[in-house]
């Protein structure tokens, strides 16, 4: 990233999608971690049955346009003051708005919506007082620019080659995938991992719809909408945690692997598997896998049955079936095995 020196702008970036429908699309990226800038960006496009994702990119564009300079005329009350909405020169329109916040820490931002076709992006440009310096306004504002202009010509690209997805070995599973060995109800995907170790985690959580009448809030389970007290979705992460053994020949991989199996059969029953991979054995909640030269662990912290409305007849509360996710692990297993060779 060459918008900041690299001791401002953290690299740990953190990723996340929606699973894409007819309708909607959702991704955001993060750079943060404790640095003095951060940088979040949100890209998303959705429409319903009697408006396309276009058209309510408009009607949601001119509507955050004019809530930010009625934000301008009379300030949140939290500290904070705000510029007046500054036409911007990128996609189909675009404003920014600049915050700033005197106080115990200084700190100031800039965010610029941008609409790109049926996207709606979004890009907030953060910084905080360090060493007794703050972000200039303009400075912030020249690092959304740039970010502005490289996602912009990436959502103009035709829709079907910005797809969410994962190059890397994370990409050898699809959160349909995923919501196929676990339940129907796959909201968001997130990844993160590095040269030779990665660890792929895929958050599931129940879709819950729209109560009539009721104010929906976010709760446990993530991004999606829920009313606490009343629904209780099921929803856990599940991540895959890949080590490359990279140079070590066949019979030291294999004996490393026979280890391991050892070592947990002390403790826990030791299920060998057969065709997935050269080996395989499942114990306890995880799910163990040598694939040439990648050692898989698979593990699933949660809950898979159950939930749901509480008043409803036959309600449970969300629990963990051991046997149905011994099975789902094994799934996800053997399609992330197959899809190696193509995203390693």
């Amino acid at each position: 990233m060459s918008l900041v020196s690299g001791d401002t702008l953290s690299n740990d970036i953190a990723w996340s999608n929606n699973v894409a429908t007819a309708t909607h699309a959702w991704g955001n990226c993060d750079w943060y971690s404790g640095a003095s800038r951060s940088l979040s960006v949100t890209v998303q496009a959705y429409g319903t049955a009697t408006q396309t994702a276009t058209d309510h990119a408009k009607q949601e564009f001119d509507k955050s346009k004019a809530d930010a300079a009625k934000l301008a005329e009379k300030p949140d009350g939290l500290g904070w003051t705000y510029t007046p909405p500054v036409a911007a020169d990128h996609g189909d329109a675009a404003y920014s708005l600049a915050g700033s916040r005197t106080g115990r820490s200084d700190s100031r931002y800039v965010h610029m919506h941008i609409r790109q076709g049926p996207w709606l992006i979004s890009i907030r440009s953060w910084g905080e007082e360090r060493n007794d310096k703050l972000p200039s306004e303009a400075k912030l504002r020249r690092g959304a620019d740039q970010v502005a202009e490289v996602f912009t010509a990436e959502m103009a690209k035709d829709p079907s080659t910005v797809v969410p997805s994962d190059s890397g070995l994370c990409g050898a599973i699809s959160a349909a995938d995923v919501t196929s060995a676990f339940f129907p109800s796959v909201a968001e995907v997130g990844s993160s991992g590095d040269a030779d170790d990665t660890t792929c985690t895929w958050q599931i959580r129940d879709r819950v719809g729209q109560t009539d009448g009721v104010v929906q809030i976010g709760g446990y389970c993530g991004l999606g909408v829920i009313q606490r007290g009343d629904i209780t979705p099921r929803c856990g992460d599940l991540r895959i945690y890949v080590d490359n053994l990279g140079d070590r020949d066949y019979r030291n991989r294999k004996t490393l692997f026979d280890n391991e199996a050892e070592a947990y059969a002390k403790s826990a029953p030791v299920k060998h598997l057969t065709g997935l991979g050269d080996r395989a054995f499942a114990v306890a909640d995880r799910v163990h896998v040598l694939a040439g030269e990648y050692l898989i662990q698979l593990t699933y912290d949660g809950t898979n049955t159950g939930g749901g409305i509480r008043d409803a007849p036959g309600y449970k509360e969300p629990d963990l079936d051991e046997a149905a996710l011994r099975k789902s692990l094994i799934r996800i297993a053997t399609i992330f095995v197959s899809g190696l060779s193509a995203h390693g």
